[in-house]
């Protein structure tokens, strides 16, 4: 089954906002449409990222939607736990966990909204495509 590695900021954007192509995203994952690689350190990350308190203020359903998520993810992810050393993104260092995660996990794709990212296109052998386009070419579907 195809392994992607999701940027915690489209987890964030995906389980905040329900329509859009971070959303879709999320609902591919329920629908086992692929298998998310994840490691412990996203979905702290994630976690933490969702109850900060401009959050929680603004979308009073974080909580809940925060604790489903983090239990699908705990479910149906391929959890990676040693990651390899990478150092490629010197403005911003803490995006190469998202680079070893994949890489580590054999992903073929990692999809993310960080221009640092997004910005390399690929990785090695991992494609790496903003949400919309992941949902458009990979997941096929159409995103208004």
């Amino acid at each position: 089954m195809l392994r992607v590695t999701v940027d915690t900021n489209v987890l964030v954007s995906g389980s905040l906002v329900a329509e859009g192509a971070s959303a879709r995203i999320i609902l591919a994952v329920e629908q086992h449409r692929f298998v998310p690689v994840m490691c412990q350190a996203i979905l702290e990350e994630y976690v933490n990222v969702m109850v900060r308190p401009h959050i929680t203020r603004k979308y009073p359903q974080a909580t809940h939607v925060t604790q489903a998520t983090a239990r699908l993810l705990q479910q149906d992810a391929l959890w990676v736990q040693s990651l390899p050393d990478l150092h490629c993104i010197a403005d911003d260092p803490d995006d190469d966990v998202i680079l070893a995660v994949a890489l580590a996990g054999q992903a073929a794709y990692i999809v993310s909204g960080d221009p640092h990212l997004t910005k390399l296109g690929r990785f090695q052998r991992i494609t790496i495509l903003p949400p919309r386009d992941f949902v458009v070419q990979v997941l096929k579907e159409p995103v208004p």
